[in-house]
C-alpha cells in the first residue's frame, strides 16, 4: 500500500462513514467448519463495499481483476485514485486486513455514523424529464432496482423519457467482447432485457421479478441461466428467438456500447445509479416514495399523478 492511501484509509479507520444504501455487493456463503466461508469473486464484492462504505465515501473505487486466495486469505485488489492497492480478507468473511491494522467487519456496523458529504446538485426541471436507471443485471441491488422502479414510473407513460441502461465496457464487434462485472452470463442478460424492453415492455417487470427471485440459485451455480430465462420467457408467452436475434446481434451491441458511453458519461459504476435530467438522485436507494418525487421535482409543471406538495406550517 502506497503511502497516499495510508494517509486516505488509515486515519478513516476510527472515522466511520456509512453510504446511504447497498450497490452491487451480493455476498454468497457457504459454511465451512464452523465459519460461514465466502467465495472468492463475492469477496471481491465484500471488501469494496467495505471500503466504499465505511473509509472513503463518495470516491470511485473499483475491483481491479478476479480475487486470489493467497496465504489463507482472499486477496482483492482495488482501484483507488488511479492507485491499485491490495486488501486481504479472512475466509470466513469477517476481517479485513491492512498493512498495520486488522478491522473486524462486524464491528464496523455496530459504530457511531455520521452522513457523508455528498454534494448535491439540483435536479433541472424540464416538460418532459429524462429518467435513467443504470444497473447491473446479474446484481441483486440492481434487480431490486428495477422490481422498485417499473410501478412508480408506469403512470408517468409517455411524460417522462424512462430507460433502463447496463453498466458495460463494449471491446469488440460482438456480444463475447462486453466486459461486465459479472461476467459474459450478465453481459447476455443486459442484452436480452434490452430485447424484452423493445419487445415486451409490460412484460419486463414480470421477466425481471423472476430472475431476481432465483439470483441465488443462479449466483451458486445451482441452476444454468441459459436454462432458466429461457424457461421464464416462454412461461410469459415471450418469443425466445426473437430476443436471442436482438440480443446476440448487432443491434443489442450497439445498444449497450451506448449504455457503456453513458455509464461512463455519468461514472456511473454502482449498480443501481439513478439519473434525473442528467444528475445523480440517491432516491433509487431510499423507497418508491423518494423515487417518484425525485422525478415529480424534474417537471416545469408536475402532472396529476405527482402528489401535492403541503404547504409550509
Amino acid at each position: 500500500m502506497t503511502e497516499k492511501t495510508k494517509m486516505i484509509l488509515l486515519p478513516a479507520i476510527s472515522v466511520c462513514i456509512i453510504l446511504i444504501s447497498g450497490f452491487c455487493t451480493t455476498v454468497v456463503i457457504r459454511k465451512h467448519s464452523t465459519h460461514k466461508a465466502v467465495r472468492r469473486l463475492n469477496a471481491g464484492y465484500k471488501v469494496l463495499n467495505a471500503i466504499k462504505t465505511y473509509f472513503v465515501p463518495g470516491k470511485n473505487v473499483m475491483l481491479a481483476g478476479h480475487p486470489v486466495e493467497e496465504r489463507g486469505l482472499y486477496k482483492v485488489d482495488l482501484v483507488l485514485d488511479n492507485v491499485t492497492q491490495s486488501f486481504y480478507l479472512t475466509k470466513d468473511g469477517a476481517f479485513l486486513i491492512f498493512p498495520s491494522a486488522v478491522v473486524d467487519l462486524a464491528k464496523l456496523k455496530n459504530m457511531p455514523k455520521e452522513a457523508p458529504e455528498v454534494k448535491r446538485e439540483e435536479i433541472p426541471k424540464t416538460d418532459r424529464p429524462v429518467v435513467e436507471l443504470f444497473v447491473m443485471s446479474l446484481c441483486p441491488y440492481g434487480s431490486r432496482a428495477e422490481k422498485v422502479i417499473m410501478p412508480v414510473v408506469k403512470p408517468f407513460t409517455d411524460k417522462i423519457d424512462f430507460k433502463i441502461k447496463f453498466i458495460v465496457n463494449v471491446n469488440g464487434s460482438s456480444i463475447n467482447d462486453v466486459a461486465s462485472l459479472h461476467g459474459l452470463d450478465e453481459v447476455k442478460e443486459d442484452a436480452r432485457q434490452a430485447a424484452i424492453m423493445k419487445y415486451y415492455p409490460d412484460k419486463f417487470a414480470s421477466y425481471v421479478n423472476k430472475i431476481n427471485e432465483s439470483s441465488c440459485v443462479i449466483s451458486c451455480g445451482a441452476v444454468k441461466l441459459e436454462d432458466y430465462w429461457k424457461e421464464t420467457a416462454a412461461k410469459l408467452k415471450m418469443d425466445v428467438k426473437k430476443i436471442e436475434k436482438f440480443a446476440y446481434g448487432q443491434e443489442g451491441l450497439s445498444l449497450l456500447k451506448e449504455n457503456g458511453a453513458d455509464s461512463e458519461k455519468y461514472n456511473a459504476s454502482a449498480s443501481p445509479t439513478f439519473i434525473v435530467n442528467g444528475v445523480k438522485s440517491d432516491a433509487i436507494y431510499k423507497d418508491a416514495k423518494a423515487i417518484e418525487k425525485a422525478i415529480c421535482s424534474a417537471f416545469i409543471e408536475a402532472p396529476s399523478m405527482c402528489p401535492k406538495e403541503e404547504s409550509g406550517s
